[in-house]
Formats: structure tokens, C-alpha cells, sequence
């Protein structure tokens, strides 16, 4: 007796999985492994985004929560997952720890995608999973921020919110299952909401036009639409963390209401080659779809609106446009993975369908996906040639965070300029007095980035000693930077209330009297000097009106501090 189709459809899945989730845990398994070893990595451009992380892991350890005790630049689960990564792996390389933190959310949702996808075959179920587990793997941007290799510590969050949203595309373009959509999209969702919102807003189309075109039936929207409702609103009923949450949107959006033109240009130029090939793929489609090519052309059911828009071309182009909006707040993170499973559903037509534009179309397919891949593989080889060649940061103390390198010359540099710091400070006073930096790629510079590290474990040994010498002991501590990763380093709390990733520009909220006087009982303010910049001296004059109590000392050549007298 023969089977039916979904026997067979059924038998083959089997076979599917049976590859694919091995493939999975065996994934999770390696990444795991690798936390618990105190891997060092090279220091990449703006290697401080990672000490924002510590900074709230810090301070979750010592029992405050993100958005209710402290300001916060993206959403609250990023930083709860940080802090249950570092409990279960404390000895974990921090660049990985912070790239790898929402393996817990993203490969069940990703095995529940295979169960549904499998009963395609093999091609389908591999061309979806492989290239989210290559770039959740490896902790690069696609945009070259520094000529020098190194671990990309800038955006994790960023990369974090493109991952979400690759596997909301996935589950649009590729999950038929009614049930595994409801269940998959409403962790997106909620994941989305509470990781960044732009990334949240950047995947509203997508499920905007998947339920316009029938991919994302009506009920399964409503089901949706109610999990996401009713879990917001038991977190605000217990927490009262959503209403916050938005407020703190709200103050951020109105700290960065910069002209939009010029950020869309900015994106579109860094990732040309993306979407200059990606944009000609659409139009191409579009002509193959009109002149009647049946692999480009759109389903040949549903109304109207279903069969001219549900086809290849629309697809690139609305995953395009989404990536191009998600980049403009969040320039050089991996927006653009997004597009793969576009791309992919071409690969799986017959390519004969595509006729005389077959080859065409197969070209640009190659042009809109390589760029991307070929980029992150290339840094990771040239970090994996190079790391074992540079220099350690000297930072016992550090913990996880001294588990950074360089290359000797930015050590030699580092103490260099360190000098120059020390001793002409009035020259870098006069720089930042014109909003200038002393070099316009000051945060990339890996020898400010190890200057930083090496700095904060000398002024860690001098608080120590200040303490043993005077009988006086810091609860708490805020250091006048971008981050404060003291409280996590020291074991102590963090000032509440105050902004962690404080950039003058455009995270920093308006000082109320909870933040001054939070600030003003705060033990221990750190004001770093080396060098003397702009965005530190608008925080310390931010802070200047709480700190009317506090003594002012020099407590190392490169860190001034504020000292709350005991008693006060």
C-alpha cells in the first residue's frame, strides 16, 4: 500500500531532523564549551560597547533591575541575559559571553522553524539554519570600522536585533504551520520589544505584508496579538517595567531626532554593494515576473493584490528596505542577513522558470549574499592568524574583562600617549573645550581601547588601597565615562537611577532629582582623565550639581575622583 503525501512528507522530516538537530546541539555544545576556557581575544574598534554589558551585570548581581533602578540605552532582556550568561559562565571571553547571550531564546525558535520546515527537505532546513548559525557564531560586523583585525564589540545589540529578525523572516517565508507560527512569532515579538525597538520596528513590515499576502493567516495574527498583550501585561501588572520601558523609549527618541535623510544615505552607501546588487535583483525579478516567467511570477492564488505582490521581487525588495531602516539606527551591525531567506526561496525554484534571466538572476543572488559572508569570514581568519602573537592586558583584578589583546605597538602606544595625557593635560583640556577629539577615530583605536583596560586596573589597586588606608569603604561607585564597569569589577552597587552607556549626545536623560539625589549619596564618583574629553567633561558638568558634597581627589595620574566624606 503506497503512502500518502503527508506520510511521506512526515517520513522525510524525520530524516531531516535527524541531521538537523544533532547539527544544533552539537552547535550550542561547542559555544559552551568555549565559555568555560578564558580565551583571550583581540581588541576590536569601540571595544568599550562590551563594558556596558558588565556594567549592568554588576549591577543586576548586587540586585537592581534594568529600567526600574537604572537607565538603560536598549531593551531590559538584553541585560538579563547577559547576567544569566555570566552566572552559568563567569570565566566566559566577554565579547563571546555578550554575542552568544540569546542562544537560549534563538535556537528553540530555530528548532521549532526546522520541525515545520524538514517536511521540505534538506535544502530548505540547511539553507535557513546554516547561515544563522555562521553569523550568530562569530562576533563581527560587516562594515570595517578599523583597518586592524579584532573581536567587534560595537552593536552586539545590534547584531542581536538582526538575528531576530532573520528568523522572523523565516517563519514568514518559509513556516506553514499554524501553530509553530503563532508559537515562534510571539517569542519574536516579545523578544524584539525587549531587545531593541527598532529592531522591533524594523520587522513590522514584514509581518505587516505576510499577513496582507496570507502567509501569516488572520487567526494566527489575533493568537499573536493576545500572547504578546497578556504577557506585556503581567510584566507590567508585577513590575510595572513596560510603562518605564516606554517612557525611556520616549526620552531616547527625543535625544536622537538627528536629520533621517542623512542616515539613510550613510547606511546606503556602507552597504552598497549589498543593496546596490540586491535593489537590481529586485527590479530584474519584477521584469522576469511581467514578461511571464513562472518562478518569478507571483502565487497563482488568492485575490488580486496576492498574485502580483506574493513573488520573489517584492520579497528582496521589502527585506531590503527593512534592512536599510534598521541600519540607519544602527549603522554597521549584520541587518542585512535578513534578506537570506529571500534569496533562498529563489534558490529553490527551478531555475529554468527564471528563463533567459536565469543566469542574471543567479549572479545577483551570488552579489546580495556573499559580501556579508565573505566579510565576516575574512575577519575572523585574519583575528585567528593574529591573536596569538599580541599582548595580554595586564588586568588581574579585571576578571572576564582583562581576557583582551593587542599587538605590541598599541601597547608601546597606549604608554606613549598615556605620558602625553599625564603630563599635557591642558592641551587635551583646550581639545575638548572646541568639542574636538584628539583624533577623529579616538573610540577605534585599539590603544585607547587598551589604555582604558589597563587604566581601570590601575585605579581598581588604588581605590583598594585609598580604602585600607583610610578606614572608609565604597558601597557604591560611578564612574563619569560611556561605561561604569566598577561595580561588576569591584563587587559594589552601581549609583541608581543613572544612565549606563552615557552618551552626552544621545543617551543621557535629563537630571532629575531622583538621579541627583542618587548621585549625591553616591560613595565613590570616578572622573577619568586620560585623555580629557568632551563627552567625559559634559558628564562630569551633567553630575556637578549632586557632587556639591563631595571632596575632589587625585586618586591615580589618570583618574581623578569625587570622595563622599563619611557621615555626610
Amino acid at each position: 500500500m503506497s503512502m500518502n503525501q503527508a506520510e511521506i512528507d512526515d517520513t522525510s522530516g524525520r530524516r531531516v531532523l535527524m541531521w538537523i538537530y544533532p547539527l544544533m546541539v552539537g552547535f550550542a555544545g561547542v559555544l559552551a564549551v568555549l565559555q568555560t576556557l578564558p580565551l583571550v581575544l583581540p581588541i576590536g574598534p569601540m571595544y568599550w560597547d562590551v563594558l556596558l554589558y558588565y556594567d549592568a551585570i554588576g549591577r543586576i548581581g548586587q540586585g537592581q533591575h534594568p529600567v526600574l533602578d537604572f537607565f538603560v540605552p536598549v531593551g531590559p532582556l538584553e541585560y538579563y541575559l547577559a547576567a544569566f550568561s555570566d552566572y552559568v559562565f563567569p570565566q566566559a571571553q566577554p565579547v563571546l559571553l555578550t554575542q552568544w547571550i540569546w542562544l537560549p531564546v534563538t535556537l528553540p525558535v530555530m528548532a521549532l522553524i526546522m520541525w515545520d520546515v524538514s517536511a521540505r527537505g534538506l535544502k530548505p532546513a540547511f539553507g535557513i539554519l546554516l547561515p544563522f548559525l555562521l553569523f550568530v557564531a562569530l562576533p563581527f560586523n560587516v562594515i570595517d570600522f578599523y583597518p586592524y583585525p579584532g573581536t567587534d564589540a560595537f552593536g552586539i545589540y545590534n547584531r542581536h536585533g538582526a538575528h531576530l529578525i532573520y528568523l522572523v523572516a523565516a517563519t514568514v517565508l518559509f513556516v506553514r504551520s499554524p501553530v509553530i507560527q503563532t508559537i515562534v512569532l510571539s517569542v519574536l515579538l516579545l523578544s524584539l520589544a525587549f531587545c531593541k525597538i527598532t529592531a522591533f520596528l524594523a520587522a513590522g513590515p514584514i509581518l505587516l505584508f505576510g499577513l496582507i499576502l496570507g502567509r501569516i493567516r488572520l487567526l494566527t495574527a489575533v493568537a499573536t496579538a493576545l500572547v504578546c498583550f497578556i504577557v506585556a501585561g503581567i510584566v507590567e501588572v508585577m513590575t510595572g517595567v513596560v510603562s518605564l520601558y516606554v517612557g525611556d523609549i520616549i526620552v531616547l527618541a527625543s535625544e536622537n531626532t538627528g536629520a533621517l535623510l542623512p542616515r539613510f544615505l550613510t547606511a546606503a552607501s556602507q552597504h552598497f554593494n549589498v543593496l546596490g546588487a540586491g535593489g537590481l535583483l529586485a527590479m530584474v525579478l519584477l521584469v522576469a515576473a511581467l514578461v511571464g516567467n513562472r518562478s518569478a511570477g507571483g502565487r497563482t492564488d488568492g485575490n488580486l493584490v496576492v498574485r502580483c505582490f506574493d513573488a520573489d521581487w517584492f520579497w528582496v525588495g521589502l527585506l531590503l528596505a527593512c534592512g536599510l531602516f534598521y541600519e540607519t539606527q544602527n549603522t554597521g551591525s549584520q541587518a542585512f542577513i535578513m534578506v537570506w531567506p529571500a534569496l533562498l526561496a529563489i534558490l529553490l525554484k527551478p531555475m529554468t522558470g527564471y528563463g533567459r534571466l536565469a543566469v542574471p538572476v543567479l549572479v545577483l543572488v551570488g552579489f546580495t549574499a556573499i559580501p556579508n559572508v565573505s566579510t565576516m569570514l575574512h575577519k575572523a581568519a585574519r583575528v585567528a592568524a593574529v591573536a596569538p602573537g599580541y599582548i595580554k592586558v595586564d588586568g588581574p583584578d579585571l576578571g572576564p574583562l582583562g581576557q583582551a589583546s593587542v599587538k605590541d605597538v598599541f601597547a608601546e602606544q597606549a604608554e606613549r600617549m598615556r605620558r602625553m595625557y599625564v603630563a599635557h593635560r591642558d592641551t587635551y583640556e583646550a581639545i575638548a573645550e572646541t568639542e574636538a577629539l584628539p583624533s577623529f577615530l579616538q573610540f577605534s583605536d585599539p590603544d585607547f581601547q587598551y589604555l582604558l583596560l589597563e587604566e581601570m586596573q590601575t585605579v581598581t589597586e588604588a581605590i583598594k588601597m585609598f580604602e585600607a588606608q583610610s578606614g572608609q569603604r565604597f558601597e557604591t561607585i560611578l564612574n563619569l565615562d560611556f561605561a561604569n564597569p566598577f561595580p561588576f569589577i569591584l563587587k559594589r552597587k552601581g549609583s541608581y537611577h543613572v544612565a549606563i552607556g552615557a552618551d552626552p549626545s544621545r543617551a543621557l536623560p535629563p537630571l532629575t532629582e531622583k538621579i541627583r539625589a542618587a548621585v549625591g549619596q553616591t560613595d565613590l564618583v570616578l572622573a577619568p582623565v586620560c585623555p580629557v574629553l568632551r563627552s567625559r567633561n559634559t558628564l562630569e558638568a551633567y553630575y556637578a550639581p549632586a557632587l556639591v558634597n563631595h571632596r575632589r581627589i587625585s586618586l591615580t595620574p589618570c583618574y581623578d575622583a569625587y570622595v563622599l566624606p563619611p557621615g555626610t
